[in-house]
């Protein structure tokens, strides 16, 4: 069973091109990554997957559902890491994940503490505190609290030191 179906996809910014009929599925179970150079489209298709944008032809499905008539639904199940993620300077990390764990209808604490573990992210610093690639696991955990069906990752290691950035592709393992 296909989890994505992407057919013709289409997003013009104006007379800019931001992606031009991407078309691919990606399976059940399956760990599906693509590539590319800065502006080929990675961020836009992901975007546009997630309902943040509206293509300007095409389509696109997830759990067999249209992204953007279900968009609010199928967010629910989908555990989503931006490539550059913003916070709340302010918080303290524990704050943040609870804060995060609020949008979804379940008891997420006990995940928040193993994934943290996992990530060796403290839960009591100040998010201003934290290095580039503390808020990147900030962001790890935030995306999987829920146990999503299925997960979305831009640049997922992007500041994370090559230890980490193993340990995270083992979670991933684990996850899957």
């Amino acid at each position: 069973m296909n989890v994505i179906e992407i057919k013709n996809l289409t997003k013009n910014y104006g007379k800019s091109r931001g992606i031009t009929d991407v078309s691919f599925n990606v399976k059940q179970g399956e760990i599906f990554g693509f590539i590319g150079p800065n502006g080929a489209g990675k961020s836009t298709t992901i975007r546009t997957l997630l309902a943040l944008i509206y293509p300007t032809s095409g389509s696109a499905t997830i759990f067999g559902k249209d992204c953007i008539e279900f968009g609010p639904e199928i967010r629910a199940e989908i555990g989503y890491l931006p490539s550059e993620i913003f916070y709340y300077d302010n918080m303290k990390v524990i704050d943040l994940l609870k804060y995060s764990a609020s949008f979804y209808k379940k008891d997420c604490s006990k995940r928040i503490v193993e994934l943290s573990q996992i990530m060796n992210l403290d839960l009591n610093k100040k998010i201003d505190d934290l290095s580039l690639g503390n808020k990147k696991k900030v962001g790890i955990v935030q995306g999987l609290l829920h146990s999503p069906k299925l997960i979305i990752l831009d640049e997922p290691t992007s500041g994370l030191d090559p230890l980490m950035q193993q340990k995270f592709f083992e979670l991933l393992e684990e996850e899957n």
